[in-house]
């Protein structure tokens, strides 16, 4: 029999929170789970820890890819051998309540017009002390698909709504991870037209924020890490990267997929492809206004309470 849930983790010489996040997932109440878990060839202890957890529990299904498919590639995979209805990305660095499962499935399970379940987060650091709640003041139960997608590309941020828990068919219907920065804002705005996002009113989801986090290096080593097979390209990109090159690639990609999406009405697609490059047009330039009126009165803008003032991330305790 399969699964309800599906829980996928992408791994790539990820040694030292892995097991963390493993422990995470066999103390959760609900337990009608497995955990497809596919190694991008790590060259540390990951696919060793791997195999001692498979080892230990049967729901463990563990794959170790032959060549490095970059994290866009891995993630592709592991979605394609997923065999629960509901699909949460379960990330090697994060932990979750004991409950986060279990009250997840309950709000899936009631509402078929709900395509995303998410608990609200707390932010921990590097040691997995707890920073601060986080509040995305995201409200996507509109059931007017263009008037969600407004509200989502007004207020994204972190995007915690991509590790709640997914239909399955409904994440497999997105073009997943692409080959630039931000790449999956796209796909929750895709899951965003597909249906209502609902949020569990209780902090169950523990993000983990340190130095060794992806969007922690350069762009080049961003994109290079999502697509390895393009690291020479993504280097000359990032040379010739203008700023704000990779939010403009963003909304082209969002507009170019609606237009194209078939399950929709015209009306929605169009409407849909419109608000969201009108929004986040104007949210980029927000966004650039505030550091310009910061620069030129000699303030700061506000940090995130895992970062630096130079805006480097925390250092982890010795």
């Amino acid at each position: 029999m399969k699964p309800t849930v599906t829980l996928g983790v992408t791994a790539y010489n990820v040694e030292r929170y892995l097991p963390l996040a493993f422990e995470s997932v066999l103390a959760q109440d609900y337990t009608d789970f497995e955990v497809v878990v596919c190694d991008n060839r790590s060259t540390d202890r990951t696919w060793e820890i791997c195999q001692e957890y498979a080892a230990r529990d049967p729901r463990f299904r563990i794959y170790r890819n032959e060549e490095n498919l970059g994290e866009a590639g891995n993630f592709a995979r592991v979605v394609s051998l997923a065999e629960g209805r509901y699909f949460r990305l379960t990330a090697h660095d994060d932990l979750m309540a004991p409950s986060l499962l279990r009250a997840c499935v309950a709000v899936l399970d009631a509402d078929p017009g709900v395509v995303c379940a998410y608990p609200q987060t707390v932010i921990i650091d590097a040691d997995g002390n707890p920073v601060s709640d986080w509040d995305d003041r995201l409200d996507l139960t509109d059931p007017n698909p263009v008037r969600r997608l407004a509200h989502f590309a007004q207020r994204w941020s972190l995007l915690n709504e991509l590790f709640g828990l997914i239909r399955t068919d409904a994440l497999r219907g997105t073009k997943l991870l692409g080959q630039y920065l931000s790449s999956d804002a796209r796909i929750v705005a895709e899951l965003v037209l597909q249906g209502r996002f609902q949020v569990v009113p209780s902090r169950l989801f523990y993000r983990r924020m340190h130095p060794a986090m992806t969007f922690g290096g350069d762009r080049t080593d961003v994109m290079a890490h999502h697509e390895p097979r393009l690291a020479m390209k993504a280097r000359k990109a990032a040379r010739r990267a203008r700023p704000g090159a990779d939010h403009q690639l963003l909304i082209a990609d969002v507009m170019r997929t609606f237009l194209a999406t078939a399950d929709q009405p015209l009306a929605t697609r169009l409407g849909s492809a419109a608000t969201f490059g009108a929004v986040a047009q104007s949210r980029r330039a927000r966004i650039r206004l505030g550091r310009l009126r910061s620069r030129v009165t000699g303030g700061t803008l506000a940090k995130p309470p895992w970062e630096n003032p130079d805006g480097s991330l925390k250092k982890e305790t010795p």
